[in-house]
């Protein structure tokens, strides 16, 4: 069985790159989806930070262009130019307000090249599901992605994130920091198939933390391990649907 975390980050700063394999081999987790954190203050210095760390370790990332929806144009640019000249597989969007103005012409470009676009969500309205919902309801044809659920810190969020995936066939849920029922609630509801899972780990930040490599990494796994879900679902869950997904190997 092949495992994804969907949801990885490369911040120049926070470590080298290393520090992301060492956590990945240590809890076997094949590939990682990655992506800027905006820690640098400036998505393309994430963006180049991500593309060298691709380079340098083959097989293991799917990157993912950072956008910050308050740079307008810039941003724009930035993204297109990974999508286009790099081939990379989708769009991150940063914590900063889900509703900004350019939301709307970098979902145009997304469906423009075909490429997933993932969310941060929480229970805030900047974040909230309902704001996710609404965006990928008005472009149906792109593939969305809700993080953590709209979880990590209200459970009523993660499951008004399935009643979304509900009424938006485009919407995806992916499962760091969410609770094992809501997860067995998600995958009963619209599939294992429009499930991932996450862990939110990066070189350096949340498992700088724990004692050993993958110990962070391990917890966020152990949600979709402890949900009450077959096996089956929990393979897709654990890699086979973000692979089939994002159209790469499993």
């Amino acid at each position: 069985m092949v495992v994804i975390d969907a949801h990885c980050h490369l911040s120049k700063g926070r470590g080298p790159v290393e520090l992301l394999i060492e956590s990945m081999d240590a809890a076997g987790v094949d590939k990682a989806v990655v992506f800027g954190s905006g820690a640098a203050k400036d998505p393309a210095i994430d963006n180049r930070f991500v593309a060298e760390a691709d380079e340098a370790c083959p097989g293991r990332f799917i990157p993912f262009a950072f956008f910050d929806p308050r740079y307008e144009e810039i941003g724009l640019e930035e993204v297109e130019k990974y999508l286009k000249d790099y081939g990379w597989k989708g769009v991150k969007v940063s914590h900063q307000h889900a509703v900004a103005r350019f939301m709307y012409p970098m979902m145009e470009m997304a469906e423009s090249y075909g490429v997933v676009v993932v969310v941060h969500s929480d229970h805030s309205i900047r974040n909230h599901p309902y704001i996710i919902g609404d965006i990928a309801n008005s472009f149906p044809k792109v593939k969305t992605v809700i993080l953590h659920m709209g979880g990590g810190t209200c459970f009523d969020s993660e499951l008004l994130s399935t009643k979304m995936a509900v009424k938006n066939d485009n919407i995806y849920l992916e499962t760091c920091y969410s609770n094992p029922y809501a997860i067995k609630q998600a995958v009963e509801t619209i599939g294992a198939d429009r499930v991932m899972f996450g862990s939110d780990s990066s070189n350096g930040g949340y498992g700088s933390r724990f004692d050993k490599p993958g110990d962070y990494m391990d917890l966020m796994l152990d949600a979709v391990r402890f949900a009450d879900i077959t096996d089956e679902q929990k393979k897709a869950v654990l890699g086979d649907s973000t692979a089939k997904l994002l159209g790469v190997d499993a």
